[in-house]
């Protein structure tokens, strides 16, 4: 699984808040991974303050020579 960041900024762009998101532990899938960011995302944007909302995702590529 990828790690999300998804931040809440407001409106000087600075951010106010930040949930990471590292791990979905489920049997089989019974939520999709982007529903979930989806999710906190529009969580955050019903928050007093927050003017815009972003998400990051960062994945680990190993390479093996």
């Amino acid at each position: 699984m990828a790690t999300y960041v998804v931040t809440g900024r407001t409106s000087g762009g600075e951010p106010l808040v930040s949930v990471g998101i590292s791990g979905i532990n489920q049997e089989g899938t019974v939520v999709q991974e982007i529903d979930v960011v989806n999710a906190i995302r529009e969580l955050l944007a019903r928050t007093a303050r927050v003017v815009s909302v972003e998400a990051q995702k960062h994945e680990q590529v190993i390479t093996v020579v």
